[in-house]
């Protein structure tokens, strides 16, 4: 009977331990699987992470290469890289409110000799995407044939640059006041001095027209107009007033500085039609304004002196020599002086519209060649003398 008890029980013992065993395999393959599928899924996770931080790193150098390269405007094909630009051998033209500027030779480009680099300073704290945005606003609004063409920029937390085309027949300041006894010299004849003002007239009231903000250009004086390899017109600096910080545009723009600006600052589209008359003054006269004249040269308030020498009917004094003598030029002259005083209002409600401006000066006859010559020093002809302070004088509205 005992024997019958214990063959049960040693049957029930086998019995539970092939079930513990059973049990026991099975839990250690799902042990064994779940560790599987934990490995799988880390190395899945850890393969999505590189593969994340590689795209982060791609990205990464993608944006850092995109900030050593030349943005060209209009989407058009590079022509020329930054380390070319660094490479080139450079020629400082000057250094103005926005910043300095260089001339940059580059060899064997088609189509650019030389371009001129503005580095920019005492900018607004502009993003790239702000910088970028105000460029193109710039950009935009080139597309006149009497503005400097901007052919690219550069950005960077401590650089920013924009490239031009370089003009290769300097500079208005230079073309009036160059050494008048050089051999060399180009002489700066009165149909010349017209066609400037026309041009510079054009570019302007189309500036008023097309960009927005208080101060279209803000900054025209003679050295920021340029002469280009046809002797085209162009004006440069324009549109830069969005860039600059706006205490420091308040201190240093207006070249010519008209009496709202010396009072309190104020700068606004009138400011710009004061610098246009004062520039006319400047074409006219051969004279240097005080308030642009290069360190080390003593200029003139052209405003006030044209004024009183209307006043005191001595304004055939006014002229330069050099075209005070062509004849046929006379009644042209007095036509731009006439325009130049209305620029030059003291009261700014009181200066003509550009686009006024431009169909005044467009209406000047222009003098033929065959016409345009000089009296040889006669002494005897007083036709600016005579006619001068009535006409000028007489009448000052457009």
């Amino acid at each position: 009977m005992f024997l019958i008890f214990d063959f049960v029980g040693l049957v029930a013992v086998m019995l539970l331990f092939i079930l513990y065993y059973k049990k026991a395999k099975k839990l250690k393959e799902m042990i064994k699987n779940m560790q599987k599928d934990l490995k799988e899924d880390g190395e899945e996770a850890e393969a999505e992470a590189e593969a994340e931080e590689r795209v982060v790193v791609v990205e990464e150098k993608r944006e850092e290469n995109n900030k050593k390269k030349l943005i060209f405007m209009g989407g058009v094909e590079a022509e020329f890289e930054l380390n070319d630009l660094f490479k080139a051998p450079a020629e400082g033209l000057g250094k103005g409110i926005f910043g300095n500027t260089y001339k940059a030779k580059l060899e064997g480009y088609m189509g650019v000799k030389s371009v001129v680099v503005k580095r920019l300073r005492d900018l607004k704290p502009l993003s790239n995407e702000e910088f970028t945005k105000q460029v193109n606003m710039i950009h935009e609004h080139h597309n006149h044939p009497n503005l400097l063409p901007l052919l690219a920029y550069y950005y960077s937390k401590d650089e920013k640059l924009l490239v031009y085309k370089y003009a290769e027949n300097g500079n208005l300041f230079n073309r009036i006041h160059g050494e008048k006894s050089s051999k060399d010299r180009i002489p700066f004849r009165w149909s010349s001095r017209l066609s400037v003002a026309r041009d510079v007239a054009r570019a302007l009231e189309y500036l008023h027209i097309n960009i927005g903000g208080i101060v279209p250009h803000g900054n025209l004086k003679s050295t920021n107009i340029l002469l280009d390899e046809h002797e085209t017109v162009v004006v440069s600096d324009y549109g830069l007033s969005s860039l600059v910080a706006l205490p420091i545009a308040s201190q240093r723009m207006v070249s010519y500085k008209s009496p709202e600006y010396q009072s309190n600052k104020r700068v606004s589209r009138k400011s710009d039609v004061w610098s246009y008359g004062c520039l006319l003054l400047e074409l006219l006269t051969s004279r240097v304004s005080v308030h642009s004249a290069p360190p080390g040269i003593n200029g003139v308030d052209l405003s006030t002196w044209v004024h009183r020498a209307v006043r005191e009917e001595w304004t055939a004094e006014i002229f330069d020599p050099e075209i005070s003598k062509q004849r046929h030029a006379c009644h042209g002259m007095l036509k731009l002086l006439q325009i130049a005083l209305h620029c030059c209002d003291k009261s700014p409600e009181k200066r003509p519209k550009m686009t006024e401006v431009v169909r005044v000066v467009e209406n000047i006859k222009v003098v033929d060649e065959s016409e345009d010559e000089d009296l040889s020093g006669d002494p005897s002809d007083d036709s600016l003398s005579i006619t001068a302070p009535a006409m000028v004088a007489g009448d000052q509205r457009l």
